[in-house]
């Protein structure tokens, strides 16, 4: 199987590169948080910690990557 980051259908690229961007986001918001630079408490929503959410945010990347990459 070959990687492919380009599809031949715009909606499916799009879907694999917002993904993977949400995926970087997620795990650099993480970083910013563990080393000081950003509050944890920042990130809240609904009740959630903030770590929870930041999670939140990388698994829904990963799931709209794979998603998009389902052939």
């Amino acid at each position: 199987m070959q990687l492919k980051v380009t599809y031949d259908n715009v909606a499916r690229t799009l879907a694999v590169r917002t993904g993977i961007l949400l995926i970087i986001a997620g795990f650099v918001l993480i970083i910013g948080c563990a080393v000081g630079t950003l509050q944890f408490s920042t990130f809240e929503v609904a009740g959630h910690s903030g770590i929870r959410s930041l999670a939140g945010l990388a698994v829904f990347g990963c799931m709209l990557a794979a998603l998009g990459s389902l052939e």
